[in-house]
């Protein structure tokens, strides 16, 4: 495998480039890194094509439930909370949706990387 230590914009700051050994050596740990814990011990740290699809669907579900928590965090926290509070509050799902929808992009990177031959499912 070649070195080319190039990355396409926006490629995780994590992962070492497509198309190098290195990347071939941590595409599953990085993965595995930005899921659920129990995924570390199923069958889908074996097949990192399906892990990155999996991963994909993962975060999707998790950015809709950001954006569902930032919609609803006045009327589902204002009887529980100050105002200052859900800002607060609003404030962090904020940064979480960011967080994820970050992921999503490098996801769809790495996916085409895996998918591209890049990568080894083994």
């Amino acid at each position: 495998m070649s070195s080319t230590g190039r990355t396409p914009p926006g490629w995780p700051r994590d992962l070492p480039p497509p198309g190098t050994v290195e990347f071939e050596a941590k595409v599953v740990p990085w993965l595995l890194d930005q899921g659920p814990a129990d995924l570390r011990a199923g069958a889908l740290r074996n097949l990192p094509v399906a892990l990155v699809r999996y991963l994909r669907h993962y975060t999707d579900g998790a950015l809709t439930a950001t954006r569902a928590a930032y919609g609803q965090a006045r009327v589902e926290l204002g009887p529980v909370l100050t105002p200052a509070e859900i800002t607060s509050a609003q404030e962090a799902i904020s940064a979480q949706g960011a967080r994820f929808l970050q992921l999503q992009r490098e996801l769809v990177l790495v996916e085409g990387a895996l998918s591209t031959g890049k990568s080894t499912n083994a």
